[in-house]
C-alpha cells in the first residue's frame, strides 16, 4: 500500500471515528438537555403549586379578618388573591398538561377544590353584605370552608411531594448523562487533536498562501490610501481656489456695481432733480410723481450699496478687518434686534487680505446661522491675540445645534471649516452648559498677518 494510500485510508478511518465520536457526544447533550429540562418542568409545578395555595390562604385570611374586624385592608387582600387566582388556576394546569393521567385527575380535582373554596369565601361576604353580621358569624362557625382549605393543603402537599421525587430522579439521570457526556467530548477532543496534527503542514501552506496575499493587499490598500490622500489634497486646493476666485468676482462684480450702477443712478437722480426745478408745477399729481421718482431712486441706491457691502465690504478694504467687523456685528444686532456685546485687540494688527476676507466671511456666516436659527437673543463676538494664535469666538443664547455632528448637513458651517483649515487653524463647535451655541476659532498668527505691530511681535515665538 503506497503512502499516499495510507494517509488517505487514516484520513478517512480517523473521519469516521470523529463523527461516530461528535454524534454520541450530540446524543448525551440532548440526554444532558431533556434531563434538565424535567428538573425545569418540576420546579415549575412546584412553584404553581405553592402559588395556588398561597392566594388561597391570603384570600382566607382577609375574608376572615374582613368579616371579623370589619376592615378594608383585608378586603383588599382578598380582593388580590382573587383577581389573581383564575390566572395562576391557568398555569397550574398548562404546566401539567400531557403528563400522568393519574396526577392530572389529581390537578383537577385540586382545580375543582379551589374554585369551590373561593365560591364558598365569595357567598360568605356576600351574605355579610345582603343579610349582616350575624350570617357571615354563623358561616364562619361552621367547618365546610375549612374542611375545603385543608383537602386543598392536602392535594397540593401531596403534589409537592411528587414533584420533589421527580426531580430528583431527573437530577441523578442529569448527573450521569453529565459523566458520560463529558467522556464522549473528552474521546472528541483527542481525536480532533490527531487530526489537527495530520492537517497543521495544510494549514501552514495556506497560511503562508494567505500571509503573501495579505501583503499584496496591504500594499495595494497603501497605494490607494496615496491616491485618496492626492486627491483630497487636490480637492481642498481646488475648493480654496473656487473660494479666491468666488471672492476676485465678488469684488470686481461689487466695484462694477458701485462705479457704474452708483454712477447712473446719481446721473439719474441730478436728472430728475432738474427736471423738478425747470418744470416745476403746483399740480399735487405731478409733485407726487417727482416724490415717488426720488423715492425709488433712492432705494436703488440703498440697494446697491446694501448688495455691494454683502458682496465686498467696502470697510474691510478701505479701513480693515477690524471695522468691517464692527459694522457686520452692529448690522445684525440691528436686524434682529439682538444685544450684543464685543471685543478687539487693543494693538492693530495688519492681516492679510486672505485672512481678512476669510475671518470675516467666518463671521458673517457665524452671525447669519444665528439670525436663521438660533432664537437667540443676545449675541457675542469676540477677536484676541493670543500668539502664536488669533481666536475668534461667537457665541449666542439660543437653542443651540442639534445632536450629533455639527454642520454635518450644513454647507456653511462646511464652507467655515474650509476656510480655517486652509489658514491651517483649528474649528471647534460646542453647546456651553448655560446653553446656546459657542463657535471657536485659531488661527496662526504668522500665517495670517501681514506684519505685526513691536508689542504683539515680542510675544509670537520664533
Amino acid at each position: 500500500m503506497s503512502a499516499s494510500l495510507r494517509q488517505a485510508v487514516g484520513v478517512l478511518l480517523l473521519l469516521a471515528a470523529l463523527l461516530a465520536l461528535f454524534w454520541a457526544a450530540e446524543w448525551g447533550q440532548r440526554q444532558l438537555e431533556q434531563a434538565g429540562g424535567q428538573v425545569q418542568a418540576a420546579a415549575q409545578r412546584e412553584r404553581a403549586l405553592s402559588v395556588v395555595l398561597t392566594l388561597v390562604s391570603q384570600a382566607e385570611s382577609g375574608e376572615r379578618g374582613y368579616l371579623l374586624l370589619r376592615e378594608e385592608p383585608y378586603l383588599e387582600s382578598y380582593g388580590d388573591a382573587a383577581g389573581q387566582i383564575g390566572p395562576a388556576l391557568q398555569h397550574l394546569q398548562s404546566v401539567f398538561a400531557r403528563g400522568d393521567p393519574a396526577v392530572q385527575q389529581e390537578v383537577d380535582n385540586l382545580l375543582h377544590l379551589t374554585r369551590a373554596r373561593f365560591a364558598q369565601m365569595r357567598e360568605s361576604l356576600q351574605a355579610y353584605r345582603e343579610r349582616g353580621p350575624r350570617a357571615a358569624i354563623a358561616y364562619l362557625r361552621s367547618d365546610v370552608g375549612q374542611h375545603t382549605t385543608a383537602q386543598i393543603a392536602t392535594l397540593v402537599g401531596e403534589l409537592q411531594a411528587q414533584q420533589t421525587e421527580d426531580t430528583l430522579d431527573a437530577s441523578r439521570a442529569w448527573r450521569v448523562h453529565r459523566g458520560v457526556n463529558f467522556g464522549l467530548r473528552s474521546a472528541a477532543l483527542l481525536a480532533g487533536i490527531v487530526l489537527l496534527w495530520w492537517l497543521q503542514r495544510l494549514v501552514r501552506r495556506h497560511v503562508l498562501s494567505k500571509e503573501r496575499e495579505t501583503e499584496e493587499m496591504a500594499e495595494r490598500q497603501a497605494e490607494l490610501e496615496r491616491q485618496v490622500a492626492q486627491r483630497t489634497t487636490a480637492l481642498s486646493e481646488l475648493s480654496t481656489q473656487l473660494q479666491s476666485v468666488a471672492e476676485q468676482e465678488r469684488a470686481a462684480l461689487s466695484r462694477e456695481l458701485h462705479d457704474e450702477l452708483g454712477g447712473l443712478l446719481v446721473a439719474a437722480r441730478m436728472d430728475v432733480t432738474w427736471l423738478e426745478q425747470h418744470l416745476s408745477s403746483d399740480d399735487p399729481a405731478v409733485q407726487a410723481h417727482f416724490r415717488r421718482v426720488h423715492q425709488a431712486l433712492q432705494a436703488g441706491v440703498d440697494l446697491k450699496r446694501r448688495v455691494v457691502e454683502e458682496l465686498r465690504p467696502t470697510l474691510l478694504d478701505n479701513l480693515g478687518l477690524l471695522a468691517a467687523l464692527r459694522w457686520l456685528f452692529a448690522e445684525t444686532c440691528r436686524r434682529g434686534g439682538l444685544t450684543g456685546a464685543e471685543r478687539y485687540p487693543s494693538s492693530a494688527v495688519e492681516f492679510t487680505s486672505e485672512a481678512a476676507i476669510a475671518i470675516f466671511r467666518i463671521a458673517q456666516e457665524a452671525l447669519t446661522n444665528v439670525l436663521k436659527h438660533a432664537r437667540a437673543r443676545t449675541v457675542a463676538l469676540e477677536l484676541e491675540l493670543q500668539p502664536p494664535w488669533a481666536s475668534l469666538r461667537i457665541r449666542d443664547d439660543g437653542i443651540g445645534l442639534p445632536q450629533g455632528r455639527p454642520g454635518a448637513r450644513s454647507h456653511g458651517l462646511a464652507a467655515m471649516i474650509h476656510r480655517v483649515q486652509a489658514l491651517g487653524g483649528q474649528w471647534r463647535c460646542e453647546r456651553p452648559v448655560g446653553g446656546g451655541t459657542e463657535l471657536q476659532i485659531r488661527l496662526p498668527l504668522a500665517r495670517i498677518t501681514a506684519g505685526l505691530t513691536a508689542e504683539v511681535a515680542e510675544r509670537v515665538p520664533v
